[in-house]
């Protein structure tokens, strides 16, 4: 694919993944988001996120501006390079109401998992929502492994690394437990890992308050109160593995979606 120009674009945010270390970038962060029209996911990245500054520093649903370019050498259709300083926050996601954030996602949602793998053969789609089949959602944690010498000390080292043109970062705090689901989509067995940055910091901060009891904490939040809020995944693909969908992040809400797009669809006919 030839490399197009340089682009500004207006969109929404979904979810941001967690930091990953980068040779190239130090640490970046990969983030779904939905064109402020709705009709495109796309993938924004790389972002070095916490070198931004403070009011660059999107969050759920907040409406950015930035530039952008199609990568090279990345043919996913939702692919899209930022220009860092180029990222503007115009409008926070607080604003927006319930209704209308469902609104920009739903239309994006997949029959099912398998479905969703299936299209990308086809069209090379690599970002979709899924519903989980009511009642299957089960939640998981289970502690990382933490005792492979060479990966670890890679880890550290890349996480360490610094811009000599830039403050340094703190060193992020490493993941202790994958987190994740086991779940029926179409009828269809699946089990899943969570990469959203906001399950990780859901955990630090069950550790801060709670103490021994932030396992159960969490457990008790995503496992019985999320699942029971509408809950959809966002999946992505992997740019070297397009076969292999994982979660980058939950989307819920006490509305349902599909009540929602009945009453849209009703106001289009009575306009």
């Amino acid at each position: 694919m030839l490399k197009e120009k340089r682009q500004s674009v207006r969109a929404r945010i979904l979810v941001k993944a967690y930091p990953q270390p980068s040779q190239t970038y130090d640490e970046t962060v990969c983030v779904a988001a939905v064109s402020e029209d709705g009709r495109e996911m796309l993938r924004l990245y790389p972002i070095r996120f916490r070198h931004l500054p403070p009011d660059r520093r999107f969050g759920r649903f907040d409406l950015i501006q930035m530039e952008v370019e199609r990568p090279k050498g990345d043919t996913r259709p939702e692919s899209r390079h930022v220009i860092e300083d180029s990222i503007r926050i115009l409008e926070k996601g607080s604003q927006l109401p319930a209704n209308q954030r469902i609104a920009l996602w739903r239309n994006h949602v997949a029959p099912s998992l398998t479905e969703l793998v299936a299209e990308q053969k086809i069209n090379q789609r690599s970002f979709g929502i899924v519903r989980p089949d009511p009642g299957s959602v089960r939640f998981f944690a289970q502690p990382i492994d933490n005792d492979e010498p060479e990966q670890r000390d890679l880890v550290k080292q890349l996480f360490q690394q610094q811009s000599l043109l830039e403050d340094p970062l703190k060193p992020l705090q490493k993941p202790t437990y994958n987190f994740g689901y086991r779940f029926k989509s179409d009828g269809h067995d699946h089990r899943c890992t969570l990469l959203d940055w906001e399950v990780q910091a859901a955990w630090f901060n069950y550790q801060r308050q709670y103490g021994s009891n932030a396992l159960d904490m969490m457990k008790k939040e995503y496992g019985e109160n999320i699942p029971m809020q509408n809950l959809h995944f966002i999946f992505g693909n992997q740019h070297k593995r397009p076969w292999q969908f994982i979660v980058i992040g939950l989307l819920r809400s006490t509305l349902d979606p599909d009540e929602v797009g009945k009453q849209n669809d009703l106001f289009r006919v009575s306009n």
